[in-house]
Order: C-alpha cells, then sequence, then structure tokens
C-alpha cells in the first residue's frame, strides 16, 4: 500500500513538472525592432538612413502608447520569460556610432526614459562625425543606453568583402578577433561588459555568428527584415526594421504588427 502510494506521489510530481515546463515553452512575447542610423536636425541628410529627433520621439510615444515596453538586448535575453511572457517588447537600436546620438537621441531617450542599444564601430570612436570616448562614456553611465559591438575594422570594407571574409576559413578567427577587439575598446571606456552586436550590412555566417555567443555574445543582429516572437531560446540574429525618413510612427507600427 505504501509503495503505492509512494509510486503515486511520484508519478504526480513528474506530471506537474510536465505541465509547468510545458507551460513555460509556451511562454512568448512580441519584440520589434527598430533600426535608425544618424539622427540629425540637418534637413539636407534625411533619407532612407537618416531621421530628425522628432522622427525617433514620435515613434517612442507611438509605440509605448500602444503598449510597447523598451529594453536594451541584454535586458531581453535576462529578463527570464516569466517577465516577458505576453509583453510587447520594443528594441530601439542604432548602428555605426554617429555624433547625433549625443546631441540628439540621447534628450529624447532622457525625456521618455526609454532604453536603447547602441552598436557602435570600434574603429570610428573619436572621428569627425562619430562619438567620442567622453560621450560614449556619460552615455553608457545615463543607465538607459547599453553599448555593444559592431566590429572593429571589418565595417570599413564593403559588403561584397565581408562576405567573402565571413565565407573563408582562414578568416575566421580574424572576424571573432576582431568583434572581440571591438568589445574591449568599449569595455575599456564605459567599464560595462560588451554583449550584443550588429552585423555589418547584416551580413553572418551561424558559425561565426555561434562562436561569438559562446564566446559572451547573449544576443546578436541582423538587418533582416520582420520581428521576432521571442519564448527565450532565440539562437538566430534578431530581425529588425528599418526606419526610413519617409515613414511615418502610424505606417512603422503597422508594418511591424502585420509580421506577428
Amino acid at each position: 500500500m505504501k509503495k503505492a502510494v509512494v509510486f503515486f506521489a511520484v508519478l504526480a510530481a513528474i506530471l506537474t513538472a510536465g505541465i509547468i515546463m510545458g507551460e513555460a515553452a509556451y511562454a512568448s512575447c512580441n519584440v520589434v525592432t527598430v533600426m535608425y542610423h544618424n539622427v540629425t536636425d540637418n534637413s539636407s541628410r534625411w533619407d532612407d538612413y537618416c531621421i530628425p529627433a522628432s522622427s525617433l520621439e514620435e515613434d517612442i510615444k507611438y509605440f509605448t502608447s500602444r503598449g510597447y515596453e523598451t529594453l536594451t538586448a541584454s535586458e531581453l535575453v535576462t529578463a527570464g520569460m516569466d517577465y516577458l511572457d505576453g509583453k510587447k517588447i520594443l528594441l530601439l537600436t542604432f548602428d555605426d556610432g554617429y555624433s547625433g546620438w549625443y546631441t540628439d537621441v540621447l534628450p529624447v531617450l532622457e525625456k521618455y526614459n526609454a532604453k536603447a542599444t547602441m552598436f557602435v564601430v570600434g574603429s570610428f570612436i573619436n572621428k569627425y562625425g562619430y562619438l567620442n570616448e567622453y560621450q560614449i562614456k556619460e552615455m553608457a553611465d545615463c543607465g538607459l543606453i547599453e553599448f555593444g559591438s559592431h566590429t572593429d575594422y571589418i565595417h570599413n570594407a564593403q559588403l561584397s568583402t565581408v562576405q567573402s571574409l565571413y565565407n573563408n576559413t582562414y578568416t575566421f578567427w580574424e572576424i571573432v578577433q576582431d568583434v572581440k577587439n571591438s568589445a574591449n575598446i568599449l569595455k575599456s571606456i564605459t567599464g560595462q561588459d560588451v554583449t550584443s552586436m550588429s552585423w555589418p550590412y547584416g551580413y553572418y555566417t551561424d558559425s561565426l555568428d555561434g562562436e561569438l555567443k559562446n564566446s559572451g555574445i547573449k544576443i546578436t543582429f541582423s538587418t533582416l527584415y520582420g520581428v521576432n516572437r521571442y519564448n527565450g531560446w532565440e539562437t538566430a540574429p534578431f530581425n529588425r526594421i528599418n526606419r526610413e525618413y519617409s515613414t511615418t510612427p502610424e505606417s512603422l507600427y503597422e508594418r511591424a504588427e502585420s509580421k506577428f
């Protein structure tokens, strides 16, 4: 009799655990990642990769008014599905490292307490038109911005050259080291570990992406158009939606929602 009681108790525990694991497996959240590049109030430069700060502000207002919460990239992958389940997450990502991020983007983020992830090309730091070390440090210390890698020197090459490098087994470890170099540069400035990266031109290989994720990078991004239904097990680079000057917050929102 006692053996039967113990057997059924163990069986019940196993079934309960299975139910809990099943529920966890179905936990998910909608993630919209918007990709920005340069931000400036110089209207002569507005195009598919350059917008005014007012457009960024309107995007934040529109998405958050419809239930989206901003997180940094690494916050997303460390938050846990018990917190994320059922939420709508907005990742504001910026590529390259333009000085306009300090003069035009930072005030908007602080005004709305919005979080963002900024991917900097290490070799661009301190160059004209790009962030300098002091600006990066101040932005990292504000508590709203995560700095991630956009490589060190690789992004200086054209897409065709990048593709050739990535698909050459002899340059595999050079690519990995270049990303690590950029991460080390950013850490030396901010004092913070770099755990996210954006692939130049959005191009990557599974082997390179996997190796970097074995080396401390927790989340990566491509430029593949789309959104992500995140359940805590995402391994591929996240999709993104580019924010052109010609679009509107309403159109951007509708484009994103239509992908889920």
